[in-house]
């Protein structure tokens, strides 16, 4: 209780010393947007956190990492100071934010690019264009935790740069594959539907693995910053996610489609709803997380013995 007390009367200091300037007073009027903003942020989060989605952990690892990569460096934070230009081109994009901020409330994604605009805003006007040059990986990292939905921005620029159904059409055929290995009659019809005697499954967006394999990426991502891994590691642990995210996808199709078939509409609604996702996300996640740590330590310990 004494510590929150503490932090309160920190927090209302600051506020009470920031307002004595006009630059603390434009910060403080962005701040209120973000304070208006991060409650429809929450909500959202941790609703889709309930229906199975991984986006709650990934936006904590994302700040949590950006984070602890300020708090490393808050010697160098403090030595920034903003020229007058950038101050004054901060300080519009705040102010712009704060007037488009009541207009833009129609939508969760319009609302997360004006609160971006103003965390821009804030940093042109507090440190200058010497913070994005010199925190690049907080620059990285903060404009993926705005959205509360990053899935859905990777969804869209993954439909522009592929071939329609490409990977629906290829959780279809490796389904359908796997049901052939372990003796069942199944075939592909219509490049994305799993034929068996008993009916026949489609293999839409929401099966075709893409936001666990997402989900994973960001957390091979975040786990190669975390441990200072180079390029090319980040990249392997990014890649092996991705891979195993599509791969133990198959026996999750093959078995929705053997419950839709077979099982009735009980399982079928067990497997494919948001249950059925989180015991195979949290399946996947424990099998990449012990891999993924044997990479590193390997890797440690390779480093270490100077091989």
């Amino acid at each position: 209780m004494k510590r929150v007390q503490t932090w309160y009367r920190a927090g209302f200091r600051l506020i009470r010393q920031a307002a004595k300037t006009n630059h603390g007073r434009i910060v403080l009027a962005g701040l209120f947007v973000g304070l208006c903003y991060f409650p429809v942020w929450l909500v959202d989060l941790t609703a889709r956190a309930g229906s199975g989605s991984t986006g709650l952990l990934q936006i904590t690892g994302v700040l949590g990492v950006a984070s602890n990569d300020l708090w490393r460096q808050r010697q160098q934070l403090y030595r920034l100071h903003a020229c007058e230009e950038d101050r004054f081109l901060g300080h519009i994009l705040i102010l712009c934010g704060v007037v488009i901020f009541p207009f833009c409330r129609f939508a969760l994604w319009s609302q997360a690019i004006v609160w971006l605009l103003v965390l821009v805003g804030i940093a042109f006007s507090s440190w200058g264009m010497d913070f994005f040059k010199q925190f690049r990986l907080v620059t990285l990292l903060i404009p993926l935790s705005v959205y509360p939905r990053p899935g859905v921005t990777a969804r869209i620029v993954w439909e522009t740069v592929t071939p329609p159904k490409l990977l629906e059409n290829f959780m279809a055929w490796g389904g359908s594959w796997g049901l052939r290995a372990i003796g069942q009659t199944a075939a592909v019809e219509g490049g994305r539907f799993i034929q068996m005697p008993g009916g026949a499954v489609e293999v839409s967006w929401g099966c075709n693995g893409f936001g666990m394999a997402f989900a994973v990426a960001i957390t091979g991502l975040l786990l190669g910053l975390l441990y200072k891994r180079s390029l090319i590691e980040t990249f392997t642990l990014v890649a092996a996610g991705i891979f195993l995210a599509l791969a133990l996808n198959i026996p999750r199709i093959m078995l929705v489609t053997i419950a839709a078939v077979y099982w009735g509409k009980y399982w079928f609604d067990f497997w494919h709803g948001s249950w059925g996702a989180q015991i195979f996300v949290s399946v996947l996640f424990t099998i990449y997380y012990y891999s993924a740590m044997s990479l590193i330590k390997r890797r440690t310990a390779k480093l270490s013995t100077g091989r």
